[in-house]
């Protein structure tokens, strides 16, 4: 029995466009959930799509532009939330892996067990564990303010030359209180503060950031200090960007994480 030539293309050419819908969703990485302004996606080509509607899908090596005014939030097959202001740029990597390129971007990364993922700046590679962290890079400077979490921070080159405020405890900061009210103990008040205010430098590759501080960068200089007001106000802003979006991402984190825990495996967030 013979088959006809035409059977054979037919054939060849449904295996080709099934192999080519495999390599798309391979490459598949997130969607735009939600869009206000002018957005682009461009793709490694070069290739420039504007981003109209929700639900529009990125892939490997997308980079996501927001223009003056715009705003993006983009959810990730890996379990991450980015949230992107005006004026930003955000490179979608291999899986696992986001290049903050510019502009001010919020990132919320579920827990997970397993490979390491990172989000790679200009000034630094960020190890993620499972937090929410804010990493700007535009007209104010360079810096990561972290709300949750820990992140492992690596220096792209030398060791970073890390500056720390040297903190108070509440006792330290009644008893200071207490002297300042006394004036005979002014002037030694005084020199004790400014000593218990000085910086320590220490040199390091790679450091640990806590939850609620905030760094600073000058090329291989840190400055590290506590989150202040001004930037706690930041995230609330970046949280009524995403409204309900960040509410529905959080749990579904939580239930990712308890069906994980439970089958002892590990799926894609969107499954």
């Amino acid at each position: 029995m013979h088959k006809s030539p035409g059977l054979i293309v037919s054939f060849f050419t449904l295996l080709c466009l099934l192999s080519s819908g495999v390599y798309a969703e391979e490459e598949y990485r997130g969607r735009i959930l939600k869009v206000n302004g002018d957005v682009q996606v461009i793709n490694e080509r070069g290739e420039v799509r504007k981003v109209e509607e929700s639900r529009f899908k990125v892939r490997q090596m997308d980079t996501i532009v927001t223009k003056e005014g715009g705003r993006a939030v983009v959810q990730f097959s890996d379990g991450a939330l980015s949230v992107l202001t005006e004026k930003s740029r955000l490179r979608v990597e291999k899986t696992n892996w986001l290049s903050h390129i510019g502009g001010k971007i919020y990132f919320t990364f579920r827990k997970v067990f397993g490979e390491r993922r990172e989000v790679k700046t200009k000034f630094a590679t960020i190890g993620i564990r499972g937090t929410t962290f804010i990493v700007y890079d535009d007209e104010n400077g360079e810096g990561v303010a972290l709300q949750e979490g820990q992140l492992d921070v690596e220096s792209l080159g030398e060791a970073f030359e890390i500056h720390k405020q040297k903190e108070l405890s509440e006792y330290e900061a009644f008893l200071l209180e207490a002297e300042q009210s006394k004036q005979a103990l002014r002037d030694e008040y005084d020199t004790y503060k400014k000593d218990l205010n000085n910086e320590f430098v220490e040199y390091k590759k790679n450091f640990t950031l806590e939850a609620n501080r905030v760094i600073r960068f000058d090329g291989n200089r840190v400055d590290e200090t506590e989150m202040g007001e001004d930037v706690k106000a930041e995230f609330e802003d970046f949280e009524a960007i995403a409204g309900e979006m960040l509410e529905e991402f959080r749990q579904k984190s939580k239930q990712h994480r308890e069906k994980q825990q439970n089958s002892g495996g590990e799926k894609g967030f969107f499954e």
